[in-house]
């Protein structure tokens, strides 16, 4: 994770510190709730243990995040209470018709939520900009879903146009969580983030183009 340019916003006080872990266990635990269910409505055995894992693999890191909030003064799971609500909205306002919309969620919003997560966390301090790099490093989600897709749209072509619709309006519902989810860093911290959204959107805008051009899917 580079480091914040030098006008951007440096969030090193212990409460900002506190309220941004909070975020990061937050995007990982929405990411295994969704992982979760995406495996248990696998169509496949091996999706579904390759999908598990995945979703195992969120929380890996829950326990280093928690000591950095200790460490800090703060409690994890307290802290990541208000950013739930919101992420969980984006699950709730999207609720897929099959699996494959279910699973294209589930990489376009949560690799949204994990690319603002880490636009944030960039403004961390060390050590603890270290254990939110670990936290947010990816897990190999999309390739995995790549191969799904692509053997399921040479088989129906229609698919890919139906997922590429699927995909936009998830990301339209991520991108209504940046701000919102700003606004309770700024509360919580009292840092001043203004100057974080135009350039956190274009972070994230840029992101899901890349993941979507992964899946063969149109952005």
């Amino acid at each position: 994770m580079p480091s914040p340019e030098p006008s951007a916003p440096a969030l090193d006080r212990p409460e900002q510190v506190v309220t941004v872990l909070g975020l990061v266990a937050a995007s990982r635990l929405s990411a295994f709730d969704w992982l979760a269910a995406d495996a248990l409505h696998a169509p496949r055995t091996p999706a579904r243990v390759a999908v598990a894992r995945l979703a195992s693999g969120q929380l890996g890191a829950y326990d280093a995040l928690s000591r950095s909030a200790q460490e800090h003064g703060g409690d994890l799971t307290a802290a990541a209470a208000p950013y739930l609500g919101l992420l969980d909205g984006i699950g709730h306002r999207t609720r897929s018709g099959d699996w494959w919309e279910r699973v294209v969620r589930t990489v376009v919003a949560g690799g949204m939520v994990r690319d603002l997560a880490r636009t944030v966390g960039e403004h961390l301090p060390e050590p603890v900009r270290g254990v939110v790099v670990d936290a947010l490093a990816g897990q190999g989600l999309t390739g995995l879903v790549a191969a799904e897709v692509a053997q399921a749209t040479a088989e129906d072509p229609a698919l890919a146009a139906r997922l590429a619709l699927w995909g936009r309006r998830v990301a339209g519902e991520a991108l209504g969580a940046v701000q919102p989810v700003l606004d309770v860093v700024e509360s919580a911290g009292a840092a001043d983030l203004g100057a974080l959204a135009a350039p956190a959107v274009g972070t994230i805008s840029a992101g899901h183009a890349r993941r979507m051009e992964r899946l063969g899917l149109a952005a």
